[in-house]
């Protein structure tokens, strides 16, 4: 078994030799580097060794205009089987920083959402992994503010924010958080999508694991889209507030709206449970049946 996978990094080795330019070894890099990095976790030493050659000899013919597969070695840091394995940890990091730093600042943004998805499921261990590197590359961001008049990175970051909130357990998420918020504060068109502007300010609020510097970011947002969203999505805002409220009245049978700050069943996280619902019920206009 040994010799065969040996014979087959023999083969991938010549594929990459013969690649003439940096076209061609770009392709050779989307078919066989997931595989070779895969090779480091062989019980067999000689296949690690053979692995552990051809990558160093990927790494030397490396140019800055060489684009790596991004998706492939995301896919692999994400996965429990390989991240179990040292040889293979170290090296697919090393490769998927390499690729981080040849992406545009548009595509830095976008491309992190692939590192998060389904994040929550993972492991602890793997979990803790992941929101390092995430944090690590959200961090070397330089977003301009015409990048944040952009629909794709606004709602990559709006997208960043959710995967983050299902990790409120977990205190790198709360750095995360505030990163995140940091640029929405700057973004007029954030203060325009709704219902997540709403979503996150009151996740930043209201949310038990909350910081104080997040909650402050939270009001910071709050204040960012009174000025900066448009008059019909403050209407909608308006709006969508007062469907809630007389939701709660109508469900805990309060008639006096006085009353509903004495009972005790109603807390902070219940008052603004309707912005976390689907947005078919954010953006209800009928208010039949509510009273």
């Amino acid at each position: 078994m040994a010799n065969k996978e040996i014979k087959l990094l023999e083969n991938i080795e010549i594929q990459f030799v013969r690649a003439e330019n940096e076209v061609q070894f770009e392709e050779k890099l989307k078919i066989f580097l997931s595989h070779v990095l895969k090779e480091l976790a062989s019980p067999h030493e000689i296949e690690r060794k053979k692995a552990i050659e051809i990558l160093n000899n990927i790494k030397k013919r490396m140019t800055k205009a060489v684009k790596l597969p991004w998706n492939l070695l995301a896919e692999l840091v994400c996965s429990e089987n390989f991240m179990r394995f040292t040889l293979v940890k170290n090296f697919t990091i090393v490769f998927l920083k390499m690729a981080y730093d040849r992406l545009t600042e548009k595509d830095k943004i976008t491309h992190l959402l692939s590192l998060i998805k389904n994040i929550e499921l993972k492991s602890h261990t793997l979990k803790k992994f992941l929101f390092q590197i995430i944090l690590e590359f959200f961090q070397k961001l330089s977003l301009k503010f015409t990048d944040l008049e952009t629909k794709e990175v606004v709602d990559s970051l709006y997208s960043l924010y959710e995967c983050s909130r299902l990790l409120s357990c977990e205190k790198e998420s709360q750095t995360f958080k505030f990163e995140i918020m940091c640029y929405l504060c700057k973004s007029k068109l954030s203060a325009n999508i709704f219902p997540s502007m709403l979503q996150v300010s009151f996740d930043c609020l209201y949310s038990h694991k909350a910081n104080v510097n997040l909650q402050k970011k939270g009001a910071d947002f709050i204040q960012w889209i009174i000025r900066k969203a448009d008059t019909s999505i403050v209407e909608l805002i308006g709006k969508a507030l007062l469907f809630g409220l007389l939701k709660i009245i109508k469900e805990t049978r309060i008639e006096k709206f006085n009353n509903l700050l004495r009972e005790q069943e109603i807390n902070q996280t219940l008052l603004f449970k309707p912005f976390y619902g689907s947005s078919g019920l954010l953006i209800h206009n009928s208010w039949e049946g509510i009273i």
